[in-house]
């Protein structure tokens, strides 16, 4: 082989994870919300209240006035599969320099005409082409996910009328590999075997294919049909929050609304494993919307909120427009969904602890190729003086018994000024998020 099989693939990933923006489940990267697990529905503040639920600038701290948070970043990657780890022993055991080595090696036998130098030399090929395939096997159908964030806020609550404006870019890309050469790689195992058993070269000259790519070097990439699927959304939104507490039935509940204008850009690509660029202006689908967050908020007085947001109202459907390769089959179009996102939460706070805890409700779907997400959330915040504060949390995806994840966060915002950091991790995912603000 004369090409990386693998960097040609996984590139592509790796180029649309860097220059896209975002996420379709549940938003909780602000560096707040994410260090404390991803709670925010009734433990957050005017600062993330745009993203968490609108109710909460009317059912914010009596401390909170005016917010400008700039910038607001996050990312996320996901390794479920530990296909990193897969991609590292690729690598590091050459496996793809090993088969052109010996090919080469084949070659020169041929040449020689020597039976039993050929003999050796084809059963070598067979040995370092089913090391190649097996390693193949193992790299396909693994998807790597990975989300990035950014947005700012201007909040201003009240329990009279409360308002946010928010703006935010966030996106979503899942992709993997589809491993579709067994028969190839197979036929030349078939063929070397054959050739170093029989000591004659009686299969190469049945099979044209396989006796170009064993006996004349052809390069094997140029044959092969798998491929990298990468499918996802980046989704930008602009959005007012307004809020008000209410009297009903005698209990004071703020009640708060975004309406917001979305742009939906999707992209679908399937790429040959030996495609080294992408038409960035190819494979991609763009909409805009309009649609509407909803939430309510109750402070019981006595350090207890309970809160319930409803993102998204308004369920919608995105079109891709699939690209594939030249001479790779193409493929139908896919439906991106955003459906009505319901969240539960709870906190207890004082002045210097607060703990929480958020629920999904509904089972969110995945935008690429990762696994759907129901996510249980709780986390506590430590704060020292109004000037550090420490945050630690844990989320778990009711949705995948075997996806949990660790977070902690910490803040420093002295004379008004505030800077957050928040970090998450385990062996298949990682998070970071940061935020700097002015509150007065």
């Amino acid at each position: 082989m004369r090409k990386s099989i693998l960097l040609k693939a996984l590139a592509p990933t790796l180029v649309l994870f860097s220059t896209q923006a975002a996420a379709v489940p549940f938003q909780s990267i602000d560096p707040r919300s994410l260090g404390m697990g991803g709670v925010g529905v009734a433990s957050g503040t005017s600062a993330n209240a745009g993203f968490m639920n609108p109710a909460l600038l009317s059912a914010a701290r009596d401390d909170e006035d005016f917010s400008l948070e700039l910038p607001i970043i996050g990312a996320r990657f996901s390794d479920k599969d530990n296909l990193l780890d897969e991609v590292d022993y690729y690598q590091d055991n050459n496996l793809e320099a090993n088969l052109t080595t010996t090919i080469d090696a084949f070659d020169a036998a041929v040449v020689g005409g020597d039976p039993a130098t050929i003999q050796s030399a084809a059963g070598q090929v067979a040995t370092d082409a089913d090391a190649l395939l097996t390693q193949l096997k193992k790299l396909t159908g693994k998807p790597l996910q990975g989300e990035v964030f950014g947005g700012m806020v201007i909040g201003i609550p009240s329990k009279k009328v409360g308002a946010s404006l928010t703006l935010n870019a966030y996106g979503v890309v899942g992709g993997q590999l589809n491993f579709e050469d067994q028969a190839l790689i197979d036929g030349i195992i078939a063929a070397a075997n054959t050739t170093a058993t029989g000591a004659d070269l009686t299969a190469l000259e049945n099979n044209t294919v396989i006796a170009d790519q064993l006996a004349d070097t052809a390069d094997v990439v140029d044959n092969l049909k798998s491929n990298l699927g990468a499918r996802g959304a980046i989704i930008s939104e602009v959005g007012l929050s307004l809020s008000r507490e209410f009297n009903i039935g005698g209990h004071d509940v703020a009640i708060g609304i975004t309406p917001k204008l979305v742009k939906v850009k999707t992209f679908h690509y399937v790429l040959g494993v030996n495609t080294a660029d992408i038409d960035t202006d190819k494979g991609t689908k763009e909409f805009s919307d309009f649609n509407i967050d909803v939430g309510a908020a109750k402070d019981y007085g006595n350090g207890w909120k309970a809160g319930l947001v409803v993102k998204n109202l308004i369920g919608k459907e995105y079109d891709t427009a699939p690209f594939a390769s030249p001479g790779l089959t193409a493929v139908p179009s896919a439906t991106i969904k955003v459906d009505p996102q319901v969240r539960l939460g709870i906190s207890h706070g004082n002045e210097w602890l607060t703990v929480a805890a958020d629920l999904d409700v509904t089972e969110n779907e995945p935008v690429g190729f990762e696994t759907k997400t129901q996510y249980l959330g709780v986390g506590a915040e430590m704060d020292l003086f109004d000037w550090v504060q420490f945050r630690a949390g844990y989320r778990h995806n009711l949705s995948d018994s075997d996806t949990s994840i660790p977070t902690i966060g910490f803040g420093f915002s002295p004379f008004g000024v505030h800077m957050d950091l928040a970090l998450a991790g385990n062996s298949d995912e990682a998070a970071v998020s940061f935020q700097l603000g002015f509150r007065f």
